[in-house]
């Protein structure tokens, strides 16, 4: 019988695991496709579980800072769970982390994929915040009587804008933590001052947000500060921005909160909840 084993994976691991996690959710799965990203990324460690010349489990960790860790794409061959397969590449995952330094280790699942977070809680994670996952469509939005178009900010509206952001309700909420695409990590004045620098650091009226794109009409954004009373209207400010460069779809990550829940929803976005789970190394 053969022994199960947690290495490294390599790029021939690609077609071994592709076949079994294509349809892990109704609109299939990304790993597969990730999986040659994550092995040219110098702070991914990516670890794949052999049972002789099969893959039957997969999950990468990241370092976002010298002191915390992501753990994503977690899966494990659905003919080979409840083995404590999850369980042993996640405390692998872990062991690498702390060795790089980590303190903290994080993870993102659903809300409503309630088997995914009991397993997580079964391991000692536990739910630090809650964050709406929303897409605006500035070219399907009639034009609003009075939006501003956003600006690009200068370094000397930093201070501002990050007190401001400290100081208010989507910091609590999102436990100062900003999105980096499907990566959560704290925040730091200095993600200001590379979006300053990338020119990806806009202002309005109504606040600041990071907003850069991802793909031609694509752009996303995980740091915003703004207030309940000038929430709708940033969203506004977003969308204006978007149809006058052709953007057809923003995505946002930001912190669960009744007020920007509203405002996404005014601005025409379905938000869908996403829970950040946390362990301490």
């Amino acid at each position: 019988m053969s022994t199960m084993e947690v290495r490294p994976a390599t790029i021939e691991d690609v077609p071994r695991i592709a076949p079994w996690t294509r349809d892990t959710f109704d609109w299939g799965d990304y790993v597969a496709d990730r999986i040659p990203v994550w092995l040219e990324e110098p702070e991914s460690h990516t670890l794949v579980c052999a049972e002789g010349d099969e893959v039957i489990g997969l999950v990468n960790v990241v370092m976002l800072s010298p002191t915390e860790a992501w753990l994503e794409g977690a899966r494990v061959h659905p003919e080979h769970r409840r083995r404590g397969i999850g369980s042993l590449m996640n405390q692998t995952g872990l062991d690498w982390a702390k060795e790089q330094g980590a303190r903290v280790a994080r993870l993102a699942t659903e809300e409503g994929n309630a088997p995914a977070r009991r397993q997580v809680e079964s391991m000692g994670y536990r739910m630090v915040s809650t964050w709406a996952y929303a897409e605006l469509n500035p070219l399907q939005r009639k034009p609003i009587a009075g939006a501003s178009r956003l600006q690009p900010a200068p370094s000397a509206d930093i201070d501002a804008a990050w007190m401001s952001w400290l100081s208010g309700d989507l910091s609590r909420a999102g436990r100062e933590m900003t999105a980096i695409g499907w990566r959560w990590r704290t925040a730091t004045p200095d993600d200001l001052r590379e979006a300053v620098r990338e020119q990806r650091f806009w202002q309005s009226p109504a606040g600041w947000v990071i907003l850069g794109h991802t793909e031609r009409t694509v752009a996303a954004s995980g740091w915003l500060a703004t207030t309940p009373y000038a929430a709708p209207d940033l969203l506004e400010d977003m969308a204006a921005t978007g149809r006058e460069t052709g953007l057809e779809t923003i995505a946002l990550r930001v912190p669960w909160t009744p007020w920007m829940v509203e405002a996404l929803t005014r601005a025409g976005a379905e938000p869908e909840p996403v829970c950040i789970y946390a362990i301490g190394l």
